[in-house]
């Protein structure tokens, strides 16, 4: 592998560990609390074993896929990540219809990192979106 993919490669690595970590914690805090994990809770498990997997086979242009829709899911509260799925939460208004968002604090950090970490993948598929060929 180049350099760059090398850098990105192992990038992932690191979200992953710290992804483990994150839902590690959790179920530690399920089993000496009484916190219990929720089914968006066991999804987040399921998403982070499939980029586990993917990592582990070394094809990162699978992984990128997997981790960022993980990291987007998991930014719009249908995934799990943490002990309490603590989120912020806000309203828009469409014709005085209130429209309820609301995100996960730490899917939205660990969405900046993996883009950080996937720039030139990202630059890449924009570049090819804008420019004729």
């Amino acid at each position: 592998m180049q350099r760059a993919q090398l850098k990105e490669f192992y990038g992932y690595g690191l979200i992953l560990i710290v992804l483990a970590a994150v839902q590690i914690y959790s179920v530690y805090v399920a089993t000496t609390t009484d916190l219990s994990l929720t089914w968006k809770h066991y999804l987040g498990f399921g998403a982070t074993a499939l980029a586990g997997i993917l990592w582990a086979f070394r094809k990162p242009q699978y992984l990128f896929y997997a981790l960022g829709l993980t990291f987007v899911l998991g930014y719009e509260n249908l995934l799990g990540f943490t002990p309490t799925l603590d989120f912020t939460s806000t309203q828009y208004y469409i014709d005085s219809t209130p429209l309820p968002v609301s995100y996960q604090d730490f899917s939205m950090y660990m969405l900046l990192i993996w883009a950080y970490v996937a720039n030139g993948r990202l630059r890449t598929m924009m570049q090819s979106l804008f420019v004729r060929g």
